[in-house]
């Protein structure tokens, strides 16, 4: 009950120092009161919102993951005061997945201090409790991941169905809430079959966790075909649920991807920046090793200047159909010829950079401050402090997972192998926002406590025991 009781408070601070020290540009973004409300966030409520007041959800850019959790809201309550609600529902959950993660850690080590490690660095780490104060999915997916692999050891425990139906149902909402979460059904029917075997059980045991899911999706999908005459499995096109993806700059963002560069236009000093967003005057990120015979600096300016010019409203509607069109082309023989010049940096060595940006990032998103110029000190020492934690985490990881390879500790590398599955498949496609790193790092805490309390300084820190009876 102690810790509970720190966590509860840990939680609690952080919601109200985000609210407290957040930019007075979020002032024409934010709902009422606590919650941060982004542009994107309108995405994910809007339909909602047409499902109670007009009896239909509109669109398919977002999985209805939230469903569960704001109807009930909503339902007795105004919207504005429903938005505020649903901030304080995710710090509910964000308590109960960091309760059930310190267990789940002393479960894996057979270790308190594992427990009280994790306890410590989730109290004070910022990259996921700021989510808490947005109305998007991330908080709750998190949650629910977490959540549900702590049902998942209940399950590996005692052997009760209705740990593996808790399991399979939390992941099934994780999966509406962010569809990358596909990727943890396969790694805990791996878990699960390295634990029981491969045999009829694990086959039951592997149906029980992946009906939930294919319900949901089978329903999605179903609705889908009938609402709008489509088959549209998870989500529709981006292009279609982001308008500013015009089939231009998707093509130059495959480039960028391709070429292993960063797609992300508010990323200052990135690829996709100078392309997008930047004044003519900075400098080309790209380096001369990533230019092809087919592609150089020459035609790299030209498409940028081409791309603003389409998009500048200043020439004809035909001749803009035709700027496209070439723009278009242009990119893709640059995509198509790097890949041909440069096949393993392009199949393996960009993939490792996309993998590096995520773990080790240059700079910190999602904290609702100003820039650094404009920070009072309270802002710079959560800003400095949240920029060092992730690199250093992620170093601990790594350097606990190489450690395990050759102590041979296969249980503990299993485990590790879903945050880290979590960012191979993010590296592989290129995706480097930190959002897409939020699910991987509660287990990242988790495990790095538990490489810690291996160490003999933390023999002498902390007081716990080894286990003999898990919690």
């Amino acid at each position: 009950m102690r810790w509970l009781a720190i966590i509860a408070a840990a939680k609690v601070i952080w919601l109200i120092v985000f609210i407290a020290l957040r930019s007075p540009s979020w002032t024409e973004h934010s709902s009422v009161g606590i919650a941060l409300q982004p542009n994107e966030s309108l995405g994910y409520y809007h339909p909602l919102e047409s499902l109670i007041e007009e009896g239909h959800y509109q669109g398919m850019c977002h999985l209805p993951g939230l469903l569960p959790f704001y109807l009930p809201l909503r339902m007795v309550l105004p919207e504005p005061a429903a938005l505020q609600a649903m901030i304080v529902l995710q710090v509910l959950f964000d308590l109960a997945a960091t309760w059930a993660l310190g267990i789940l850690a002393a479960r894996i080590f057979h270790s308190l201090r594992a427990m009280h490690i994790t306890y410590a660095l989730a109290c004070i780490s910022t990259f996921t409790a700021v989510r808490n104060n947005y109305l998007l999915s991330d908080s709750l997916c998190i949650s629910l991941v977490v959540l549900s692999f702590f049902s998942f050891s209940n399950y590996l425990l005692q052997s009760k169905s209705k740990h593996l139906w808790f399991t399979a149902i939390g992941l099934c909402i994780a999966v509406l809430l962010r569809p990358a979460m596909l990727v943890l059904l396969a790694g805990i029917a791996l878990l699960l079959a390295l634990s029981n075997g491969f045999n009829r059980l694990t086959v039951r045991s592997c149906v029980i966790l992946m009906v939930p899911t294919m319900i949901a999706i089978s329903s999605w999908t179903l609705r889908n075909q009938l609402t709008y005459g489509r088959t549209v499995v998870l989500l529709a096109p981006l292009g279609e649920c982001q308008p500013q993806i015009t089939p231009d700059f998707a093509a130059i963002r495959d480039w960028i991807l391709a070429s292993g560069g960063d797609y992300q236009p508010w990323a200052v000093g990135g690829e996709a920046h100078w392309f997008f967003d930047s004044p003519k005057t900075l400098p080309m990120p790209f380096e001369e090793d990533d230019f092809t015979p087919s592609c150089d600096t020459a035609m790299l300016e030209g498409l940028k200047r081409d791309y603003h010019l389409l998009h500048s409203d200043t020439i004809l509607s035909n001749e803009a159909a035709a700027l496209e069109q070439s723009i278009i082309h242009r990119a893709t023989q640059c995509k198509l010829s790097y890949i041909e010049t440069h096949p393993v940096r392009y199949y393996v060595l960009n993939k490792l950079k996309f993998a590096r940006m995520i773990l080790f990032p240059s700079r910190i998103d999602d904290l609702p401050f100003p820039a650094y110029s404009e920070m009072n000190m309270a802002q710079k020492i959560i800003k400095i402090g949240s920029w060092l934690a992730l690199p250093l985490l992620s170093a601990l990881c790594l350097l606990a997972t190489l450690v395990w390879i050759v102590q041979r500790k296969w249980n503990y590398l299993l485990w590790m192998c879903l945050p880290l599955g979590l960012v191979a498949v993010h590296s592989w496609i290129g995706f480097v926002e930190q959002r897409y790193l939020a699910a991987s790092y509660p287990f990242f805490i988790a495990l790095t406590a538990g490489f810690l309390s291996r160490l003999p300084i933390m023999e002498r820190l902390f007081s716990g025991r080894l286990l003999e009876r898990l919690p």
